[in-house]
């Protein structure tokens, strides 16, 4: 049986025949990090990313590896990420309020 590995924000399935698969979480952070509105496609995009567990590594090595010429093509992706973690401190649902305070 294929045993899975959790490294970076990968579940890495130990069959070479398979594609690594993301978790969630990292995909959506993925999404932070381009030009677009993340909520764009997805209205509650905010809401869902606040549910899930957050990957602390992972985003750390996505701002790390960031320049400041990429840092500013995101800038307003970054100030909504921080603007929706100051909302979701204020909220009753103790999940989000831990992960909004994590990231």
């Amino acid at each position: 049986m294929a045993q899975t590995e959790k490294k970076g924000g990968l579940l890495r399935k130990s069959s070479a025949s398979k594609k690594p698969l993301k978790e969630k979480v990292v995909l959506m952070y993925d999404e932070i990090f381009t030009t677009e509105d993340p909520s764009k496609c997805n209205p509650r995009f905010w809401e869902e990313l606040f549910l899930m567990k957050v990957n602390l590594e992972y985003l750390e090595g996505k701002l790390e590896a960031l320049d400041g010429e990429e840092l500013m093509k995101i800038k307003d992706n970054i100030n909504c990420l921080f603007q929706h973690c100051i909302q979701a401190l204020g909220e009753d649902h103790p999940i989000r309020v831990v992960n909004a305070l994590q990231v």
